[in-house]
């Protein structure tokens, strides 16, 4: 009998997979699968709807045939959109998210299944899909292009497993499909769609065009031009990634859910905004919102004179930059801790150490140390990880908690050091590398790196702050005030708030304003009481103005909190004159060396 010719076709096949599917069912087996059969239920009605049909179903893998390419993407949006709706619904630790990966190519027909090699590229181009997002081959893009009103992003040539050549790869834009408005990547912006290396589309910001409110159609570039500055100095954070000013401006004139918005652009969070214009007074107003809830994380008022537009724009700019920063930092830390361990990816592992790093305890330090190396299991070449692993070894040092305080110190550079060679304009690898070196007492490369990091983003309070302590310890306190003003100024909730204020007092005692220092040491330990650098400030500045009862006072505090506390420690951590300075005053409020 003769073998049964084998049926093939062409045809768009569709390959959609859950992300963090294995999370969820150690979570909640049960809840899980609920949630994935209603998710089921939307892709085989949408699918039906354009002409398609579901093949396969193997756990959380859908696979899903068309005749058209056009019904393949049109049902693809359409499927995520739907899901994006359906999530709103459930708890944010609950929702089920998609990778959809769309290819054209010849079928082999067994039964109700279909196999071949067109089939296996779908499966491998959904893994390049950002969460939530389409990826499709550029046979599928030739096909569409120029019958949807949406836009691709090109996301380069793919090696595949089992491929025998690179593969081109494109991003469906989402943000696009209702609008003309082009929406490429403006230079300097992270696009909307793109991923970027440790950090998932769903952790992005977006800047939407602000309001104006004057009624004068003359201060529309003003508020307009306000919005892309603000874009480009939050995109030189280099921790979030940042929606392109063309996708974001597709939003202006319109009324917005955020939700919405969020949705649209792959935003976790939107910065929206006002600009008034009354006589010679301007007012702008700001707010950042979790787009996930619609919370408000983060609002601002500036009032500002008219005089120099330019130059109020760019004050503007800095300050809801700074202010922005770190206020996107506490929400994403925060929304870190909430996730069991097991389940945290490399940007969440960022996030935990961080909280951990700024808690100033040994047990949180070490954990600091301990979730950015888990972070670079996840993503080996994430900066920021070996950034905070420089801050964890440079803290041992400054708390007396290293056994070896120069070992401390030399790992302390060899982490920033590697930040920094994995990206030379982060700013906050520059920082620790410029932290790393001070600690050194190598002022010259410690300016230059500090000096390098505020060129990259002038909204950088930390490396403000972190140059005005270099200078300080290199005999320049007066330079070194204005720069901590500066940090200050930026980020007025910053979590380092008391170590910008203690740097302040120390300024002041190296230039030997005692009143001053003591001033600045009082504000310092009123935000975070019990800081042995601000007690030894403290006890100095009090012997310095024979104030002899309030010193002792001060030294027995110091002693309490760090009893350990030596002349060895203290001129490892500031330069000879200087911790002589200190000594002395400490002696004189009846310090002795254990």
């Amino acid at each position: 009998m003769p073998a049964k010719p084998v049926e093939r076709r062409l045809a768009a096949i569709l390959n959609a997979d859950v992300v963090g599917y294995t999370r969820l069912m150690a979570d909640d087996e049960v809840a899980t699968l609920k949630t994935l059969d209603e998710h089921i239920c939307v892709f085989s009605g949408l699918v039906r709807q354009h002409g398609g049909r579901v093949v396969d179903k193997v756990g959380d893998n859908v696979m899903a045939e068309f005749p058209s390419a056009v019904d393949a993407v049109q049902c693809s949006i359409e499927i995520q959109r739907q899901i994006d709706e359906n999530n709103a619904a459930l708890d944010v630790s609950r929702r089920m998210v998609f990778r959809i990966g769309l290819n054209v190519g010849d079928l082999i027909v067994d039964g109700q299944r279909v196999v071949g090699d067109g089939v296996n590229l779908a499966a491998r181009i959904q893994t390049i899909a950002r969460p939530g997002g389409i990826a499709i081959s550029a046979t599928v893009m030739h096909q569409v292009e120029g019958k949807l009103p949406v836009k691709f992003l090109d996301l380069g040539d793919h090696e595949f497993k089992n491929v025998p050549r690179p593969v081109q790869v494109f991003e469906v834009d989402n943000g696009a499909a209702h609008s003309n408005t082009d929406s490429g990547t403006a230079p300097g912006h992270a696009p909307a769609s793109r991923h970027v290396p440790g950090f998932g589309g769903m952790h992005a910001i977006a800047v939407l065009p602000f309001r104006n409110l004057s009624g004068d159609e003359d201060q529309e570039y003003f508020a307009d031009g306000l919005v892309e500055d603000l874009i480009t100095s939050l995109a030189a954070l280099r921790i979030y990634p940042v929606i392109a000013r063309n996708s974001s401006f597709t939003y202006k004139g319109r009324a917005v859910d955020v939700r919405q918005v969020g949705r649209e652009l792959g935003a976790h969070y939107v910065v929206t905004g006002s600009v008034r214009k009354a006589g010679n007074r301007m007012r702008i107003n700001a707010e950042l919102v979790d787009a996930v809830d619609a919370h408000q994380i983060w609002s601002g008022r500036y009032d500002r004179e008219i005089r120099d537009i330019f130059e109020i724009q760019d004050e503007i700019t800095l300050a809801i930059g700074g202010s922005v920063g770190p206020a996107l930092s506490k929400s994403a830390r925060e929304h870190a801790l909430r996730q069991k361990p097991k389940n945290l990816d490399a940007w969440e592992c960022v996030h935990r150490s961080m909280w951990h790093l700024f808690e100033y305890t040994i047990e949180d330090t070490a954990q600091a140390h301990s979730w950015a190396r888990r972070a670079l299991k996840l993503e080996p070449d994430l900066a920021i990880a070996y950034s905070l692993i420089s801050f964890s070894y440079m803290y041992e040092v400054v708390y007396q908690w290293s056994e070896d305080p120069l070992a401390s110190r030399t790992q302390a550079v060899r982490a920033a050091n590697k930040a920094v060679a994995l990206d030379k304009n982060d700013a906050m690898a520059l920082t620790a590398l410029g932290y790393a070196h001070s600690m050194m007492k190598d002022f010259v490369q410690s300016i230059a790196a500090l000096e390098r990091a505020i060129e990259i983003n002038p909204s950088w309070a930390m490396g403000y702050w972190a140059l005005g302590a270099s200078l300080t310890q290199s005999g320049r306190p007066d330079d070194a005030i204005p720069m901590i003003e500066m940090a200050i100024r930026l980020s007025p909730q910053d979590p380092l708030l008391h170590e910008f204020i203690f740097n302040i007092g120390a300024a002041h005692f190296t230039a030997g304003r005692y009143e001053l220092a003591l001033e600045y040491a009082h504000r310092s330990l009123n935000l975070r009481p019990g800081q042995p650098g601000a007690l030894r400030l403290l006890t100095a500045s009090h012997s310095f103005l024979n104030q002899a009862e309030e010193a002792r006072s001060a030294l027995k505090k110091m002693e309490e909190v760090a009893p350990d506390f030596s002349e060895k420690h203290l001129r490892t951590i500031v330069p000879d004159d200087i911790a002589d300075r200190y000594l002395e005053g400490m002696r004189l409020a009846g310090w002795k060396q254990n």
